[in-house]
């Protein structure tokens, strides 16, 4: 708020020494500027600062006041003018002294405050809102009377004139530019901006300087790890007792301890150690050479039960890192052998590092701190006891404060710090217990070289004595071998000549498309090929068994029976059921397999039947052979093949010749009783009569020609032979096209045609979507009646578009559906010829749209017409 009556303490006129010129005001700021920029050393710039703003102000005492993280505060910067106020340079200030409201207010509203001792008055002058942070345009100068207490403090002091002025840095209080004066004195609102500036300036100052330190720890924190690295990754040794020792001082530790377990259980526990850890306890002792190592007899603590269970308990310092900082050992609650060995080492803080490599645990890495004492210079004893914190101090006489068993703890960057170190260490400790390894495979490796070689010495000997004699009884086998070697060649050969047949044979048995077993004399089964028992529904494994001394795997089909059909009446008859075409049942006596065995007479037999294995049955057409030794009859084999396809064929060829002959004998028919009335002349007199005659048999002739390229057409696309010839083609146009094409049909039998075309692309044979179409749409028209409509439409669904032709027409039975595509089927034939049809329409569209990858359907109820579908994929192009 603006005040109604100023107060002295803030004064827009000149002070009693006259309003500083803007020329010093801008040499203060300018060498406030150049000293930033010529030193980041914060402790230079801060002194200078306040040498600056005295000398500026005229004022008896300017200080810089750092608040510490518990609310005091310590005097960094300070210059008096000589003999007039004490110096209070490094003293420490309780928090009591600015209460936490007042510190928020310097937080949150920058408020910097103007106390007059001598009027008891304060000015208190925000430059945000405390309620919104929101900077205020103008001055808000609010007074008050100053707290008797406030008065008092700045009495005992020497103070009658205070000026206080908030830094800032990173949205946290930092502390305070303090003006003091030990008589009263104005401040003028210029003085006051000044001072602000100097203030804004200062935490600039502030940001560089902890720019600078944080590169500054980085870059020796960095330079550690290299130096560490170094040690650990040297080319001729790990020289890790020296990178423990640099790690120790890094983290300005007392000391340390890099413990590597055992790799093996054949192995002992290496210990490294610098520092005074566990002399007593733990059995260390120093060498010579200063190295320090674990006696023989304790055991490290590391490898004591109660380390790694303790371990467990304690957070580490984030999740999934196994990492442990303890700031305080005596706050944790230590198994009684741990609390003995780190009280006699004197450890009060703890950092653990597990070192691990590739999953595998390796040991460990601890540095440790003992107790510290911490000494403070205090202006005023903060002790709420004291009788004078009571009241406002009266005197300000310093005293040091001894602070003895403190812990000290660790810091975010030590434990990085220590991590990144224990990385380097893990790394190093895996790559030598590899090395180590190698070494030792590479000495086994070597004793087994010359094992080996005093073993050759000893066979060589040896052989020399045995090729004696051998070459002794080399002449005397050479003639035996000579011999030997002719009749095993022979035998070679004659074995390989049997195999390469009995291989051949089989080869040519088990590649056979058709069915081949072999009977016995009795009509036992002694052989059966793959194609057989796949024919007979059975697994080669189900009908035989393995010849005695011979493998199944390598015989599998020249194999004895053992265990199926123990009948007297032949065991493949019975396994086979053997039919008459008839369907009547052969007995074995009368089967003509059987006659072959008896008599010798090759059968050729078409139209038997055979039983499958599941009961089902197919006929076969089949040659039994019989198989002659030494003029005897010793058995027979039968080669046979399903004729079931051939027979179904030869079906549907009789019935196609039929209906074809049909087809084409009906219009024949009636072309030649027309030509033959014409011919004898019977309608000479009857011109009208023979025109009619001339137009049936004109009809007929188109029918034929229609009929013909039908089939001639169907037959081509199924075989392959018609090429269709793809092209990107939009689907509208295709509609519309066929459309008019049958508009004049659509006329002249009075049907109305309506289109509902679809916008896209298809990479068709437009030529043969137009014939789909058009046949559709033929056939609806024909089967409507007249005045009535037929809708062509299409719609985009997925991937493909349906085309869709309406009728109104009487529609289709259910159980013709699915016939009405086939060849020469149609719902009324007679009916059909009348409308000049030949009942391959459906079927040659059904084989154009397959062509293309789609799919035909119609959809129907007697009484509400038909509904034709077909599918084509959309063009992607």
């Amino acid at each position: 708020m603006q005040p109604n009556n100023p107060s002295p303490q803030i004064s827009g006129k000149s002070s009693p020494t006259g309003e500083k010129t803007i020329a010093s005001v801008e040499m203060l700021l300018h060498r406030m500027m150049n000293r930033i920029r010529q030193s980041l050393e914060l402790p230079a710039i801060l002194t200078g600062t306040v040498a600056e703003v005295r000398t500026f102000l005229e004022t008896d005492r300017v200080k810089v006041y750092r608040f510490d993280p518990d609310g005091s505060g310590e005097v960094v910067a300070e210059s008096v003018a000589e003999e007039s106020l004490p110096s209070l340079l490094g003293q420490h200030f309780p928090a009591d002294d600015i209460p936490p409201e007042v510190r928020e207010l310097f937080l949150k509203a920058r408020q910097r405050s103007i106390v007059d001792v001598a009027n008891q008055e304060i000015a208190l002058s925000p430059l945000d809102c405390p309620e919104t942070g929101e900077s205020i345009t103008q001055d808000d100068i609010r007074f008050r009377s100053v707290d008797p207490c406030h008065i008092e403090y700045l009495t005992s002091m020497g103070v009658q004139s205070s000026l206080l002025v908030p830094i800032l840095h990173r949205e946290q209080l930092w502390g305070l530019l303090v003006s003091h004066h030990s008589s009263p004195r104005q401040v003028t609102e210029r003085e006051l901006q000044i001072v602000q500036l100097v203030a804004d300036q200062l935490s600039i100052a502030i940001a560089q300087s902890t720019l600078l330190e944080q590169t500054r720890a980085q870059a020796a924190q960095e330079a550690t790890i290299n130096r560490v690295g170094k040690l650990l990754h040297s080319m001729t040794e790990m020289r890790l007792q020296q990178a423990l020792e640099l790690t120790v001082s890094a983290l300005q530790s007392a000391g340390g301890r890099v413990y590597i377990a055992p790799p093996n259980h054949k192995e002992e526990a290496q210990l490294f150690v610098c520092g005074d850890w566990g002399v007593d306890k733990n059995g260390v002792q120093e060498k010579e050479s200063g190295e320090k190592v674990l006696e023989q007899s304790p055991i490290p603590f590391e490898e004591h039960h109660t380390w790694q269970k303790w371990l467990d308990t304690q957070e580490t310092v984030s999740p999934g890192k196994q990492t442990w900082a303890i700031a305080d050992l005596h706050q944790l609650a230590l198994p009684e052998y741990l609390a003995d060995t780190f009280d006699g080492a004197g450890v009060r803080s703890l950092l653990v590092i597990e070192l691990q490599s590739r999953q595998k645990h390796l040991g460990y890495l601890s540095v440790f701190r003992r107790e510290i004492e911490i000494e403070t210079l205090w202006a005023r004893r903060p002790d709420r006891d004291d009788p004078r914190q009571q009241r406002p101090i009266i005197s300000f006489e310093t005293w040091r404060e001894f602070k003895q068993g403190q812990a000290q703890g660790w810091t975010n960057a030590e434990i990085e710090l220590a991590r990144a170190l224990g990385g380097h260490f893990a790394t190093a400790i895996h790559q030598y217990q590899l090395y180590q390894q190698v070494h030792s495979l590479n000495a086994s490796l070597q004793q087994d070289i010359e094992e080996r070689k005093l073993a050759e010495i000893k066979i060589c000997a040896l052989n020399a004595e045995l090729e004696q004699r051998v070459q002794e009884r080399t002449t005397e086998l050479q003639r035996a071998n000579t011999e030997l070697v002719r009749e095993i060649s022979d035998r070679k050969q004659a074995k390989a000549s049997l195999e390469r047949l009995s291989r051949q044979s089989e080869l040519i048995l088990n590649s056979a498309g058709e069915g081949i077993y072999g009977l016995d004399s009795q009509g036992k089964l002694t052989f059966i090929n793959p194609a057989a028992a796949r024919m007979l529904g059975y697994q080669v494994e189900e009908l035989i068994v393995s010849i005695a001394n011979k493998d199944l795997n390598t015989y599998p089909t020249y194999i004895l029976p053992k265990f199926l059909h123990e009948s007297g009446d032949g065991f493949m008859h019975t396994i086979l059921k053997h039919l008459k075409p008839d369907g009547t049942l052969y007995s074995w006596e009368e089967n003509p397999i059987c006659h072959t065995l008896r008599t010798g007479a090759v059968q050729y037999i078409t139209g038997d039947i055979f039983h499958h294995h599941d009961g089902t049955k197919f006929p076969v057409e089949y040659v039994s052979t019989p198989i002659r030794e030494q003029g005897k009859i010793v058995g027979a084999v039968v080669i046979f093949k399903d004729i079931t396809e051939r027979q179904i064929v030869e079906r549907m060829k009789n019935e196609f010749v039929s209906v074809v002959s049909h087809e084409l004998r009906t219009p024949l028919t009636s072309i030649r009783s027309a030509l033959g009335l014409l011919t004898h002349g019977s309608l000479k007199n009857q011109p009208a009569k023979s025109q009619r005659m001339l137009e049936i048999a004109f009809d007929n002739t188109n029918r034929l020609v229609r009929l013909i390229n039908d089939i001639l057409d169907i037959e081509r696309i199924n075989s392959g032979k018609v090429t269709m010839e793809k092209q990107n083609c939009n689907a509208a146009e295709l509609m519309t096209q066929a459309v008019d094409e049958m508009q004049a049909m659509a006329e002249k039998a009075e049907i109305n045609l309506i289109l509902a075309p679809v916008e896209t692309h298809l990479w068709a044979d437009p030529d043969r979507i137009i014939q789909t179409l058009t046949n559709l749409l033929s056939n609806a028209i024909k089967f409507s009646q007249p005045r009535s409509t037929v809708y062509l439409s299409a719609k985009l669904q997925d991937s493909q578009i349906i085309f869709q032709v309406i009728d109104q027409g009487r529609g289709i039975p259910e159980d013709k559906l699915e016939t009405i595509f086939g060849r020469f089927q149609q719902v009324d034939a007679s009916n059909s010829r009348n409308q000049g049809g030949t009942g391959l329409g459906l079927a040659i569209c059904r084989s154009i749209v397959q062509q293309h990858g789609g799919r035909i359907w119609v959809e129907s109820n007697l009484g509400d017409g038909s509904t034709f579908y077909f599918t084509l994929p959309v063009s992607n192009q």
